[in-house]
């Protein structure tokens, strides 16, 4: 099945769509909180916490604002960064942990489509300039503000802004297929 006919299903109260999505994408959406939230207990609450979102709101998954696959990120990613900043600030946090610690994904090579989506984000990501991606892995994996990101590239924030902008862009056209847009 496919993430719109899940997500129709799910929508329907279907059993078995909500199961096979959260087949498809439980993994990739555990790593993603892991990697924010550096701590597997409370990336597993999250990860309830999202599924339970996207349970109770699939009807209002809008397919031509977003991919199934980006309203979902969107959801963890956000869902994840409210933890996390609830719970330290986020410079505090980044200087507990040890390098190390960000290489770690624990259960990366479980399940095949996390590897499939790990191959297809990772390969959009390269597909952005290098000040692009930065700022975007900053933002997104890091946890960082604009103002923290200009802050620390030593940039001014309207450069950063208009470089997050930019890459969201560009990676919605590639997410979605549109190759000549994605070369802007």
């Amino acid at each position: 099945m496919t993430d719109s006919e899940l997500i129709s299903g799910i929508i329907k109260r279907e059993r078995r769509a909500f199961d096979l999505f959260y087949e498809r994408y439980a993994q990739i959406i555990f790593n993603l909180c892991v990697r924010i939230l550096r701590d597997e207990a409370e990336a597993q609450d999250v990860l309830q916490e999202i599924f339970l979102q996207v349970w109770r709101d699939a009807g209002r998954f809008d397919p031509s604002r977003a991919s199934v696959k980006t309203w979902l990120f969107t959801i963890a990613r956000s869902r994840s960064l409210d933890r996390y900043r609830s719970r330290k600030t986020v410079t505090s946090r980044l200087e507990d942990q040890s390098e190390d610690q960000f290489q770690q994904i624990p259960g990366k090579e479980d399940l095949q489509g996390a590897s499939v989506m790990q191959q297809y984000v990772r390969s959009a990501l390269n597909r952005l300039s290098r000040e692009q991606r930065i700022v975007l892995e900053l933002s997104y994996y890091d946890g960082l503000t604009q103002e923290e990101i200009a802050a620390r590239l030593k940039e001014p924030l309207g450069t950063i802004k208009s470089r997050i902008r930019a890459a969201l862009m560009k990676l919605r056209s590639l997410f979605s297929g549109d190759e000549t847009n994605a070369e802007a």
